[in-house]
C-alpha cells in the first residue's frame, strides 16, 4: 500500500468515526469492515458509540451486554459520555443491576473531565442524599455552580432555589460560589474562563467572602476577565483586608511586589 493509499485510508476512517453518531440516529446498518475498523482504532468515542447501537438497537441487534462491554472500553480510557451514560446505567436497573456506588463514580469522573450534566446530576445526587451519598448542600452547590457556569439550564433553575432560601445559606452560597470561582481561575474540572473566574468571585465577594474579594480584586488590577481597574481593585483589596486578608492589606497598601 503506498504513503497516499494509506493516508487516504486514515482519512475515509476518521469521516467514518465521525459519522458513527448519525449513523445511529438514522438507524443505517455498518458493514462489517467498519466495526473491525472502530475496533482496531480503539477509539473512545468510536467504542461509546457503538455501545449505544447495541444499547438502542440501531443498525444493529440490541444486546445490552455487549452495550455494557464498549461503553466501558470507551470508559477505560476516560471518555465523558460513555462514564456518564455508565453512571445513569448503574442508578436505574433498566440495563444492568443497580449499582450505586459504581454509578456516583463513574458520575463523578465524568463531571471532574468538565461535562456539565454529570456535574448537575452529582450537584443533585449531594442536594438529596442519593445513592448512598450524604446530603452536602454545600457539596451540591459546588457542583451545581459549575454546571450553571457553563450554561445548564437546570443547574441555574436549582440554584436559584438556593439564592430564595434563608439567611442562614449565605456562609455556604459564598464558599460555593469562590470555589466555582476558583476552578474557573485555575481550570480544574473546567477550561480556564477569567470572565466566569471573576463572576463567581463577584458573586461570593458580595456576600462577605475574604478569598473572593482578594482574587475579585486580582482580576481588577490585571485586567483578567473584567476591564482594568485600580479603583475597583482598591475597593475589593480594602473589604478583604477589613476581615484580616493578609495579602489583601498590602495590596491595600500600594504594595507593588506583594
Amino acid at each position: 500500500m503506498t504513503g497516499f493509499q494509506l493516508m487516504m485510508k486514515k482519512i475515509l476512517l476518521g469521516v467514518l468515526v465521525a459519522l458513527l453518531p448519525f449513523f445511529v440516529i438514522a438507524d443505517h446498518d455498518l458493514t462489517d469492515d467498519v466495526f473491525e475498523e472502530v475496533k482496531y482504532e480503539e477509539s473512545p468515542r468510536a467504542q461509546y458509540t457503538l455501545g449505544l447501537m447495541y444499547l438502542q438497537g440501531q443498525g444493529v441487534e440490541e444486546n445490552k451486554k455487549l452495550a455494557l462491554f464498549w461503553l466501558k472500553k470507551s470508559a477505560d480510557q476516560d471518555y465523558y459520555l460513555a462514564l456518564h451514560r455508565l453512571g445513569k446505567i448503574y442508578l436505574s436497573d433498566d440495563v444492568a443491576e443497580t449499582d450505586p456506588e459504581v454509578a456516583v463514580e463513574y458520575i463523578r469522573r465524568a463531571a471532574q473531565k468538565g461535562y456539565a450534566p454529570s456535574q448537575y446530576l452529582l450537584g443533585t445526587l449531594y442536594q438529596t442524599g442519593e445513592s448512598g451519598l450524604d446530603e452536602n448542600q454545600e457539596t451540591a452547590l459546588k457542583w451545581l455552580n459549575l454546571a450553571a457556569g457553563q450554561g445548564h439550564k437546570m443547574a441555574k433553575q436549582v440554584l436559584s432555589g438556593f439564592s430564595n432560601e434563608d439567611e442562614s445559606n449565605r456562609p455556604s452560597n459564598a464558599q460555593a460560589a469562590f470555589d466555582t470561582g476558583f476552578n474557573f481561575l485555575k481550570g480544574k474540572g473546567v477550561d480556564r474562563d477569567y470572565k466566569q473566574a471573576a463572576e463567581w468571585f463577584s458573586k461570593a465577594a458580595e456576600l462577605g467572602h475574604a478569598d473572593a474579594q482578594y482574587n475579585l480584586g486580582e482580576l481588577y488590577n490585571k485586567g483578567r476577565g473584567v476591564k482594568k481597574n485600580k479603583k475597583t481593585a482598591q475597593k475589593w483589596y480594602k473589604a478583604a483586608a477589613e476581615q484580616g486578608h493578609v495579602k489583601a492589606t498590602y495590596r491595600a497598601r500600594n504594595c507593588a511586589f506583594c
